[in-house]
């Protein structure tokens, strides 16, 4: 059996509601995506302050988040943020470092730097919440 076959033989135990991912993958899109526009830099910063305020608001407060800690805990294992799960961040930092120099951008840009967004986060979503670590505890 290869890596690739074995790594998907392990069964994620407490799945990521499709509401939370589809919901913060889109939030964090639009924080990055309201950069690109023409708007005031201040209201773009506001909003995307608020955006991706609210993407991990979404995502901390789901009551999924208390299953994961239960069955971490009964595991004995910590609840803590690791490197593994920060590092698909990255790009959307980088994003939001690059996007503002080519603003304003048409709104054909702006929807496409959201759906890039969009679709990195909706991919990686499971590694950055820890649900997928669940499935190797």
């Amino acid at each position: 059996m290869d890596a690739y076959s074995n790594m998907r033989s392990h069964l994620t135990p407490i799945p990521t509601p499709p509401a939370v991912r589809l919901g913060a993958s889109a939030l964090l899109g639009l924080g990055v995506a309201v950069l690109s526009t023409g708007l005031d830099r201040g209201i773009q910063v506001v909003a995307m302050v608020i955006a991706i305020g609210a993407a991990f608001l979404l995502t901390f407060s789901h009551p999924y988040r208390r299953e994961i800690r239960a069955f971490l805990e009964k595991r004995n294992l910590d609840y803590r943020p690791r490197f593994i799960q920060i590092l698909p961040l990255f790009l959307v930092w980088l994003a939001l470092m690059i996007v503002p120099a080519f603003a304003p951008l048409p709104l054909w840009g702006t929807l496409l730097i959201w759906l890039v967004i969009f679709a990195w986060m909706y991919w990686v979503f499971p590694h950055v919440d820890g649900s997928r670590a669940l499935a190797f505890a």
